[in-house]
């Protein structure tokens, strides 16, 4: 045969290493964006204050962070109206990413870092159900339904809380973090069950 035919477990690791250069490609993307989120809080709290100037499109709030980079969102984001012009854009803008860097990014990257520890965790093993791997997925889910239950609601309320000095929020549960999060403790249960089952495999081998 001119091509020969690849075999189950080639395929398969063949994908694996795929999916791992790319999940690679996705950590250096993501502590870029970390690393630029915490470059512009610095940016933000090092330049005099007439020079963070908080914009009103009529739809969303934004601001310069550093190097001609921006942050922008809806205004509807914040459970109260921003008065863009009279409004402390330091303080604002400060607050603002300093709650996002918390409640978002932080989250998010630690995500990403326990998925990298999943793939190191399957490459040293031969089979998935190990209880390092199972640990991982339920960490992963435990911080997904943080964001989706909490991530919001920290943001509107800590900046209503600065600006309103009550703490004030509005639908704050992201429904498609939440409903990741539930999903992925049920995968964890289901791989700490195989987990077991693995054991008592290897047990009578």
């Amino acid at each position: 045969m001119l091509f020969k035919r690849k075999s189950e477990e080639e395929r398969s690791e063949r994908h694996f290493t795929l999916t791992r250069r790319i999940y690679y490609i996705y950590i250096l993307v993501t502590v870029y964006d970390l690393f630029m989120y915490l470059a512009g809080l610095v940016s933000v709290l090092s330049r005099p204050a007439a020079q963070t100037e908080i914009m009103d499109t009529g739809t969303h709030l934004w601001f310069y962070t550093l190097g001609g980079n921006f942050v922008r969102f809806p205004k509807e984001y914040l459970p109260f109206e921003v008065d863009a012009p009279s409004v402390d854009g330091k303080l604002f803008a400060a607050a603002f990413l300093l709650l996002t860097f918390i409640a978002n990014k932080l989250p998010i990257f630690f995500i990403v870092w326990k998925g990298y520890r999943i793939l190191r965790a399957m490459k040293r093993s031969y089979t998935p159900f190990v209880p390092e791997i199972a640990g991982h997925i339920c960490w992963i889910g435990r911080t997904a339904l943080f964001i989706g239950l909490f991530g919001k609601m920290t943001i509107q309320g800590g900046m209503s809380l600065v600006f309103q000095h009550n703490f004030w929020f509005e639908n704050p549960m992201e429904v498609s973090w939440t409903l990741a999060g539930l999903i992925l403790l049920l995968v964890s249960d289901i791989f700490k069950r195989g987990c077991t089952l693995q054991k008592e495999v290897d047990e009578t081998l």
